[in-house]
Protein backbone atom coordinates (compact mmCIF):
# COMPACT_ATOMS: atom_id res chain seq x y z
CA UNK A 1 0.00 0.00 0.00
CA UNK A 2 2.88 2.36 1.19
CA UNK A 3 4.58 1.57 -2.29
CA UNK A 4 2.08 2.25 -4.68
CA UNK A 5 1.17 5.33 -3.34
CA UNK A 6 4.29 6.97 -3.23
CA UNK A 7 4.48 5.94 -7.32
CA UNK A 8 0.99 7.18 -7.68
CA UNK A 9 2.53 10.52 -6.18
CA UNK A 10 5.94 10.01 -8.57
CA UNK A 11 3.15 9.67 -11.21
CA UNK A 12 0.26 11.81 -10.18
CA UNK A 13 0.05 13.73 -13.86
CA UNK A 14 -0.53 10.07 -15.74
CA UNK A 15 -3.86 9.27 -14.66
CA UNK A 16 -3.99 5.43 -16.59
CA UNK A 17 -0.87 4.95 -13.68
CA UNK A 18 -2.55 6.45 -10.70
CA UNK A 19 -5.78 4.12 -11.53
CA UNK A 20 -3.79 1.70 -11.97
CA UNK A 21 -1.80 1.87 -9.24
CA UNK A 22 -5.04 2.65 -6.98
CA UNK A 23 -6.75 -0.35 -8.03
CA UNK A 24 -3.43 -2.38 -6.64
CA UNK A 25 -3.98 -0.02 -3.09
CA UNK A 26 -7.41 -1.50 -3.15
CA UNK A 27 -6.81 -4.97 -3.80
CA UNK A 28 -3.88 -4.94 -1.02
CA UNK A 29 -6.39 -2.94 1.57
CA UNK A 30 -8.62 -5.64 1.04
CA UNK A 31 -6.07 -8.51 1.71
CA UNK A 32 -5.15 -6.51 4.49
CA UNK A 33 -8.62 -5.91 6.19
CA UNK A 34 -9.35 -9.75 5.86
CA UNK A 35 -5.62 -10.39 7.63
CA UNK A 36 -6.86 -8.27 10.57
CA UNK A 37 -10.42 -9.36 10.61
CA UNK A 38 -8.66 -13.07 10.41
CA UNK A 39 -6.07 -12.24 13.50
CA UNK A 40 -8.98 -11.10 15.71
CA UNK A 41 -11.57 -13.65 14.83
CA UNK A 42 -8.57 -15.95 16.09
CA UNK A 43 -8.06 -14.30 18.73
CA UNK A 44 -11.61 -14.41 20.14
CA UNK A 45 -11.48 -17.88 19.77
CA UNK A 46 -9.01 -18.99 21.53
CA UNK A 47 -9.71 -16.80 24.48
CA UNK A 48 -13.07 -18.41 24.66
CA UNK A 49 -14.75 -14.93 23.81
CA UNK A 50 -16.98 -16.73 20.66
CA UNK A 51 -21.05 -17.68 21.46
CA UNK A 52 -22.86 -18.58 18.87
CA UNK A 53 -26.13 -16.58 18.16
CA UNK A 54 -28.85 -19.04 17.09
CA UNK A 55 -31.59 -18.54 15.24
CA UNK A 56 -34.52 -20.23 13.75
CA UNK A 57 -32.80 -21.25 9.76
CA UNK A 58 -32.88 -23.48 6.84
CA UNK A 59 -29.11 -25.50 6.53
CA UNK A 60 -30.68 -26.02 3.16
CA UNK A 61 -30.74 -22.01 2.46
CA UNK A 62 -27.62 -21.70 4.09
CA UNK A 63 -25.60 -24.33 1.58
CA UNK A 64 -27.56 -23.02 -1.09
CA UNK A 65 -26.48 -19.22 -0.91
CA UNK A 66 -22.77 -20.32 -0.07
CA UNK A 67 -22.55 -22.58 -3.25
CA UNK A 68 -23.91 -19.84 -5.35
CA UNK A 69 -21.25 -17.73 -4.18
CA UNK A 70 -18.55 -20.00 -5.25
CA UNK A 71 -20.16 -21.12 -8.17
CA UNK A 72 -19.26 -17.54 -9.49
CA UNK A 73 -15.57 -17.42 -8.44
CA UNK A 74 -15.13 -21.41 -9.86
CA UNK A 75 -16.73 -20.01 -13.33
CA UNK A 76 -14.06 -16.96 -13.19
CA UNK A 77 -11.37 -20.04 -13.24
CA UNK A 78 -13.30 -22.42 -15.39
CA UNK A 79 -13.83 -24.96 -12.90
CA UNK A 80 -16.27 -27.77 -12.98
CA UNK A 81 -18.62 -27.12 -9.47
CA UNK A 82 -20.72 -30.07 -9.01
CA UNK A 83 -23.28 -29.54 -6.24
CA UNK A 84 -25.52 -31.96 -4.42
CA UNK A 85 -27.49 -30.66 -1.98
CA UNK A 86 -30.64 -32.67 -2.23
CA UNK A 87 -30.01 -34.85 0.84
CA UNK A 88 -31.37 -31.92 2.76
CA UNK A 89 -34.64 -30.70 3.83
CA UNK A 90 -35.67 -26.98 4.02
CA UNK A 91 -36.66 -27.90 7.72
CA UNK A 92 -35.77 -24.99 10.31
CA UNK A 93 -33.11 -25.57 12.87
CA UNK A 94 -31.22 -23.02 15.71
CA UNK A 95 -28.43 -22.25 13.67
CA UNK A 96 -25.98 -19.30 14.01
CA UNK A 97 -26.21 -18.72 10.02
CA UNK A 98 -23.00 -16.39 9.82
CA UNK A 99 -20.75 -19.06 11.72
CA UNK A 100 -21.87 -21.87 9.37
CA UNK A 101 -21.87 -19.40 5.84
CA UNK A 102 -18.21 -18.80 7.47
CA UNK A 103 -17.38 -22.52 8.01
CA UNK A 104 -18.94 -23.27 4.43
CA UNK A 105 -17.31 -20.53 2.67
CA UNK A 106 -13.64 -20.89 4.18
CA UNK A 107 -13.51 -24.51 2.82
CA UNK A 108 -14.95 -23.78 -0.41
CA UNK A 109 -12.96 -20.86 -0.91
CA UNK A 110 -9.78 -23.24 -0.49
CA UNK A 111 -10.95 -25.92 -3.12
CA UNK A 112 -11.82 -23.11 -5.64
CA UNK A 113 -8.19 -20.90 -4.51
CA UNK A 114 -5.77 -24.65 -4.61
CA UNK A 115 -7.32 -26.61 -7.46
CA UNK A 116 -5.47 -25.15 -10.99
CA UNK A 117 -7.79 -23.91 -13.69
CA UNK A 118 -9.98 -26.35 -15.19
CA UNK A 119 -10.61 -28.93 -12.56
CA UNK A 120 -13.36 -29.91 -10.22
CA UNK A 121 -15.02 -29.26 -7.39
CA UNK A 122 -17.55 -31.38 -5.62
CA UNK A 123 -20.48 -29.93 -2.89
CA UNK A 124 -22.20 -32.46 -1.04
CA UNK A 125 -24.39 -32.21 2.00
CA UNK A 126 -26.62 -34.87 3.29
CA UNK A 127 -29.03 -34.52 6.68
CA UNK A 128 -30.59 -36.93 9.20
CA UNK A 129 -32.79 -36.48 12.39
CA UNK A 130 -30.07 -37.51 14.71
CA UNK A 131 -30.60 -41.33 16.69
CA UNK A 132 -28.39 -39.90 19.26
CA UNK A 133 -30.87 -36.79 20.16
CA UNK A 134 -34.34 -37.27 19.88
CA UNK A 135 -34.98 -33.59 18.52
CA UNK A 136 -31.92 -32.89 16.44
CA UNK A 137 -30.77 -33.37 12.85
CA UNK A 138 -27.20 -34.28 12.19
CA UNK A 139 -25.74 -32.78 9.24
CA UNK A 140 -22.98 -33.94 7.09
CA UNK A 141 -21.27 -31.82 4.71
CA UNK A 142 -18.18 -33.18 2.22
CA UNK A 143 -16.24 -30.62 -0.22
CA UNK A 144 -13.91 -32.52 -2.53
CA UNK A 145 -11.49 -31.20 -5.17
CA UNK A 146 -9.04 -32.64 -7.75
CA UNK A 147 -5.98 -29.64 -6.63
CA UNK A 148 -2.95 -30.16 -5.40
CA UNK A 149 -3.54 -31.64 -2.48
CA UNK A 150 -1.55 -31.47 0.90
CA UNK A 151 1.61 -33.97 1.81
CA UNK A 152 0.56 -36.09 5.02
CA UNK A 153 2.91 -33.85 7.13
CA UNK A 154 1.29 -30.66 6.63
CA UNK A 155 -1.97 -32.18 7.10
CA UNK A 156 -0.69 -32.97 10.59
CA UNK A 157 -0.53 -29.00 11.35
CA UNK A 158 -3.11 -27.77 9.26
CA UNK A 159 -5.44 -26.95 11.93
CA UNK A 160 -2.25 -24.57 13.55
CA UNK A 161 -2.80 -20.96 13.14
CA UNK A 162 -0.49 -19.45 10.33
CA UNK A 163 -0.01 -22.39 8.89
CA UNK A 164 0.61 -22.54 4.72
CA UNK A 165 2.05 -25.10 2.58
CA UNK A 166 5.47 -23.84 1.47
CA UNK A 167 6.46 -24.87 -2.08
CA UNK A 168 6.68 -23.21 -5.04
CA UNK A 169 3.65 -24.06 -6.60
CA UNK A 170 1.21 -22.03 -3.95
CA UNK A 171 3.86 -18.82 -3.44
CA UNK A 172 1.86 -16.83 -5.77
CA UNK A 173 -1.34 -17.91 -3.56
CA UNK A 174 -2.86 -15.31 -1.30
CA UNK A 175 -3.64 -16.64 2.14
CA UNK A 176 -3.07 -15.93 5.77
CA UNK A 177 -3.02 -19.69 7.46
CA UNK A 178 -5.54 -18.87 9.12
CA UNK A 179 -8.63 -20.20 7.59
CA UNK A 180 -8.70 -23.92 8.55
CA UNK A 181 -7.83 -22.77 12.05
CA UNK A 182 -10.33 -20.71 12.40
CA UNK A 183 -12.88 -23.24 10.75
CA UNK A 184 -12.04 -25.77 13.62
CA UNK A 185 -12.77 -23.28 15.77
CA UNK A 186 -15.92 -22.59 14.74
CA UNK A 187 -16.67 -26.23 14.15
CA UNK A 188 -15.75 -26.89 17.67
CA UNK A 189 -17.95 -24.05 18.76
CA UNK A 190 -20.51 -26.09 17.49
CA UNK A 191 -19.78 -28.87 18.83
CA UNK A 192 -19.51 -30.96 15.85
CA UNK A 193 -15.79 -32.03 13.90
CA UNK A 194 -14.04 -31.89 10.89
CA UNK A 195 -11.62 -33.98 9.14
CA UNK A 196 -9.83 -33.93 6.40
CA UNK A 197 -8.46 -36.55 3.49
CA UNK A 198 -5.64 -35.11 1.31
CA UNK A 199 -3.10 -36.78 -1.16
CA UNK A 200 -0.65 -34.46 -3.03
CA UNK A 201 -1.06 -33.84 -6.67
CA UNK A 202 -4.48 -36.24 -6.02
CA UNK A 203 -7.19 -33.48 -4.38
CA UNK A 204 -8.66 -32.71 -1.15
CA UNK A 205 -11.61 -34.02 0.54
CA UNK A 206 -12.75 -31.64 3.98
CA UNK A 207 -16.17 -33.38 5.70
CA UNK A 208 -17.62 -31.65 8.98
CA UNK A 209 -20.21 -33.28 10.73
CA UNK A 210 -22.70 -30.75 13.01
CA UNK A 211 -25.63 -31.74 15.27
CA UNK A 212 -28.48 -28.96 15.32
CA UNK A 213 -31.64 -28.58 17.25
CA UNK A 214 -34.87 -28.44 15.21
CA UNK A 215 -37.45 -25.93 15.85
CA UNK A 216 -40.31 -27.15 17.75
CA UNK A 217 -42.25 -26.60 14.44
CA UNK A 218 -39.97 -28.57 12.91
CA UNK A 219 -39.86 -31.35 15.48
CA UNK A 220 -44.02 -31.70 14.87
CA UNK A 221 -43.31 -32.18 10.95
CA UNK A 222 -40.84 -35.01 11.61
CA UNK A 223 -43.06 -36.39 14.01
CA UNK A 224 -46.39 -36.25 11.73
CA UNK A 225 -44.12 -38.30 9.02
CA UNK A 226 -46.38 -41.48 7.89
CA UNK A 227 -44.65 -44.34 7.36
CA UNK A 228 -46.48 -47.59 5.39
CA UNK A 229 -44.53 -50.28 5.96
CA UNK A 230 -47.58 -52.96 5.19
CA UNK A 231 -46.18 -56.32 4.15
CA UNK A 232 -41.55 -55.76 5.53
CA UNK A 233 -41.02 -58.64 7.57
CA UNK A 234 -39.04 -58.59 11.06
CA UNK A 235 -37.26 -60.81 12.79
CA UNK A 236 -38.09 -59.44 16.02
CA UNK A 237 -35.13 -60.85 19.17
CA UNK A 238 -36.68 -59.63 22.77
CA UNK A 239 -35.64 -61.65 25.52
CA UNK A 240 -38.21 -59.82 27.85
CA UNK A 241 -41.89 -60.81 27.60
CA UNK A 242 -43.59 -57.06 28.33
CA UNK A 243 -40.79 -55.62 26.24
CA UNK A 244 -41.97 -58.14 23.12
CA UNK A 245 -45.65 -57.31 24.08
CA UNK A 246 -45.35 -53.88 23.69
CA UNK A 247 -42.92 -53.53 20.45
CA UNK A 248 -45.12 -56.08 18.58
CA UNK A 249 -48.23 -53.81 18.76
CA UNK A 250 -46.39 -50.94 17.82
CA UNK A 251 -45.11 -52.73 14.97
CA UNK A 252 -47.80 -54.59 13.52
CA UNK A 253 -49.75 -51.54 14.08
CA UNK A 254 -47.48 -49.42 11.55
CA UNK A 255 -47.88 -52.53 9.23
CA UNK A 256 -44.89 -55.38 9.48
CA UNK A 257 -45.39 -59.05 9.95
CA UNK A 258 -43.28 -60.45 12.85
CA UNK A 259 -41.47 -63.60 14.00
CA UNK A 260 -39.77 -63.39 16.87
CA UNK A 261 -36.84 -64.93 18.38
CA UNK A 262 -35.99 -64.81 22.49
CA UNK A 263 -32.06 -64.83 22.05
CA UNK A 264 -29.50 -64.71 19.82
CA UNK A 265 -28.77 -68.35 19.55
CA UNK A 266 -32.44 -68.86 18.41
CA UNK A 267 -32.36 -65.89 16.38
CA UNK A 268 -29.30 -67.11 14.30
CA UNK A 269 -30.90 -70.65 13.62
CA UNK A 270 -33.91 -68.56 11.99
CA UNK A 271 -31.66 -66.78 9.55
CA UNK A 272 -29.84 -69.79 9.18
CA UNK A 273 -33.31 -71.85 8.16
CA UNK A 274 -34.84 -68.89 6.20
CA UNK A 275 -35.07 -68.66 2.83
CA UNK A 276 -33.37 -65.04 1.06
CA UNK A 277 -36.53 -62.45 1.44
CA UNK A 278 -37.89 -64.15 3.95
CA UNK A 279 -36.71 -61.42 6.33
CA UNK A 280 -36.39 -57.59 5.44
CA UNK A 281 -34.90 -56.58 8.89
CA UNK A 282 -34.08 -58.19 12.07
CA UNK A 283 -34.46 -55.75 15.78
CA UNK A 284 -32.15 -57.22 17.78
CA UNK A 285 -31.63 -56.46 21.68
CA UNK A 286 -28.55 -56.75 22.71
CA UNK A 287 -28.59 -58.24 26.38
CA UNK A 288 -30.11 -61.58 26.09
CA UNK A 289 -29.62 -64.86 28.21
CA UNK A 290 -27.88 -67.72 26.02
CA UNK A 291 -25.98 -65.58 23.01
CA UNK A 292 -26.40 -61.74 23.37
CA UNK A 293 -27.20 -59.57 20.18
CA UNK A 294 -23.19 -58.28 19.39
CA UNK A 295 -22.53 -62.31 19.02
CA UNK A 296 -26.27 -63.24 17.29
CA UNK A 297 -25.05 -60.20 14.55
CA UNK A 298 -21.23 -61.13 14.33
CA UNK A 299 -22.81 -64.83 13.47
CA UNK A 300 -25.25 -63.91 10.84
CA UNK A 301 -23.12 -61.30 9.35
CA UNK A 302 -20.62 -64.32 8.79
CA UNK A 303 -23.06 -66.73 7.32
CA UNK A 304 -21.97 -67.73 3.52
CA UNK A 305 -25.40 -66.75 1.99
CA UNK A 306 -24.74 -63.30 1.26
CA UNK A 307 -28.59 -62.75 1.16
CA UNK A 308 -28.44 -63.79 4.64
CA UNK A 309 -25.43 -61.76 5.83
CA UNK A 310 -26.77 -58.72 4.78
CA UNK A 311 -30.32 -58.44 5.86
CA UNK A 312 -30.26 -55.48 7.83
CA UNK A 313 -29.77 -55.69 11.67
CA UNK A 314 -30.89 -52.66 14.04
CA UNK A 315 -29.70 -52.80 17.71
CA UNK A 316 -32.56 -51.43 19.87
CA UNK A 317 -31.37 -51.62 23.38
CA UNK A 318 -31.26 -49.01 26.68
CA UNK A 319 -27.50 -49.03 26.62
CA UNK A 320 -28.00 -45.75 24.87
CA UNK A 321 -24.32 -44.34 25.31
CA UNK A 322 -21.83 -43.47 22.31
CA UNK A 323 -19.73 -46.30 23.41
CA UNK A 324 -22.69 -48.61 22.74
CA UNK A 325 -23.52 -47.18 19.88
CA UNK A 326 -19.70 -47.54 18.60
CA UNK A 327 -19.33 -51.21 19.62
CA UNK A 328 -22.87 -52.04 18.02
CA UNK A 329 -21.75 -50.81 14.49
CA UNK A 330 -18.45 -52.49 14.94
CA UNK A 331 -20.54 -55.98 15.65
CA UNK A 332 -21.71 -55.31 11.82
CA UNK A 333 -25.37 -53.56 13.12
CA UNK A 334 -27.05 -50.73 10.55
CA UNK A 335 -28.22 -48.92 13.36
CA UNK A 336 -29.08 -48.01 16.67
CA UNK A 337 -32.18 -47.37 18.65
CA UNK A 338 -32.42 -46.64 22.28
CA UNK A 339 -34.77 -47.84 24.81
CA UNK A 340 -37.17 -46.19 26.18
CA UNK A 341 -38.69 -46.32 22.14
CA UNK A 342 -39.42 -42.79 20.83
CA UNK A 343 -41.77 -44.51 17.77
CA UNK A 344 -41.58 -41.46 15.95
CA UNK A 345 -38.15 -42.05 15.74
CA UNK A 346 -37.70 -45.65 15.34
CA UNK A 347 -40.19 -45.44 12.04
CA UNK A 348 -37.59 -43.25 10.99
CA UNK A 349 -34.65 -45.09 11.21
CA UNK A 350 -36.38 -48.39 9.89
CA UNK A 351 -37.65 -46.76 6.83
CA UNK A 352 -34.28 -45.12 5.69
CA UNK A 353 -32.97 -48.54 6.13
CA UNK A 354 -35.84 -50.23 4.11
CA UNK A 355 -35.21 -47.47 1.64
Amino acid sequence: IMGYSQLAEKHAEEPDLVEYYLGKIDQSSSYLLSLINNILDMSRIESGHVELSEEPDSVRDILRSAADLINFDAKKKKLKFVQNIDGVSDRTVMVDRMRLNRILLNILSNAVKYTPDGGSISFFAKEELSSAKPGFADYEIRVSDNGMGMSEEFLKKIFEPFTRVRSSTVSGIQGTGLGMAITKGIVDLFGGSISIESEEGSGTEVTVRLTLKLTEEARQESAATDYDFRGKHILFVEDNEMNREIAVEILEEAGFILDNAENGAVAVEKVIASKPGDYDLILMDIQMPVMNGYEATRRIRALEDKALSGIPIVAMTANAFEEDRTLAFEAGMNEHIPKPIDVNKMKEVLAKILG
